[in-house]
């Protein structure tokens, strides 16, 4: 097996939000209340719904980005919006058809929403848990273009950040160890190696992780990414995309963990 040097903005063939296993793993972690790993506690999700539901009008037509199991999408058609859910993590959809539906108000769409079609016409989009962050930059304007045709005029844009302060708990490292199996990453004994490395002038934070299976030898490489800005580099982003920035919101949940919440607002 060879290995490169991890480059800025590099992608994996895998992907944790599609592997069998791991997949699985997500969407226990989104459930998990007692951890805010994969989709934060309830009381910090009902104070960032409150937000949402108080910035757009009655009966709004709401596209959730990364919806996963649905936990905002169910809450917002509660509050009497309709809502499209839209994830490609296939358990988490599974589990939001099941459990997280709402007649004639909240539905799910399985489908990668950077490549598959999306119909409909909104009012506002969300995308949580710093997944805005989580596109590289290619990803994010292709993105922005599209959402730019999902939305209304003056639709509006909502999204959570790093700021740059929150990198400071993110130390680079490298890691390996030798697992038996039945956990997060997989069912089966494996060698885990791990990387994380911080590319300074791009504020984006890389973690790359390399699965070796004693089974059959297999080897599954994911690559995933973290970026980090401030009012200005983040304002700046979006008005070069056809947004302007309406509002930044620093305590919206307890112990924000470095993170911020804007609202954008599509120009016309």
């Amino acid at each position: 097996m060879y290995i490169n040097e991890l480059k800025i903005f590099q992608r994996s063939n895998e992907s944790i939000w599609t592997d069998e296993h791991i997949s699985k793993s997500m969407l226990d972690a989104h459930l998990d209340e007692t951890h805010d790993a994969a989709s934060r506690k309830y009381e910090k999700r009902i104070n960032i719904i409150n937000w949402v539901n108080n910035k757009v009008k009655p009966n709004s037509k709401i596209i959730d980005f990364g919806c996963g199991p649905g936990l905002y999408a169910y809450e917002l058609g509660k509050l009497g919006h309709n809502v499209v859910g839209v994830d490609f993590n296939k358990e988490s959809i599974n589990y939001a058809q099941k459990n997280k539906t709402i007649e004639n108000t909240v539905q799910y769409k399985y489908c990668n929403y950077l490549k598959d079609n999306i119909e409909g016409k909104f009012h506002a989009a969300m995308i949580i848990y710093c997944d805005f962050g989580a596109l590289i930059p290619d990803e994010q304007k292709l993105f922005l273009d599209k959402l730019n045709n999902l939305l209304y005029d003056d639709g509006l844009l909502f999204f959570d950040f790093f700021g740059k302060e929150a990198v400071k708990d993110k130390n680079e490292k490298r890691n390996w160890y030798i697992s038996q199996g039945g956990d997060f990453w997989s069912k089966d004994p494996y060698l885990f190696m791990e990387e994380r490395k911080y590319f300074t002038n791009e504020n984006a934070l890389g973690s790359r992780y390399y699965l070796v299976s004693q089974t059959n030898h297999e080897i599954k490489e994911f690559i995933t990414w973290d970026q980090y800005y401030d009012e200005q580099s983040i304002g700046k982003l979006l008005l070069e995309n056809g947004f302007e920035t309406l509002e930044i919101k620093n305590d919206l949940i307890a112990n924000n963990e470095g993170t911020s919440f804007i609202m954008g607002k599509k120009r016309k």
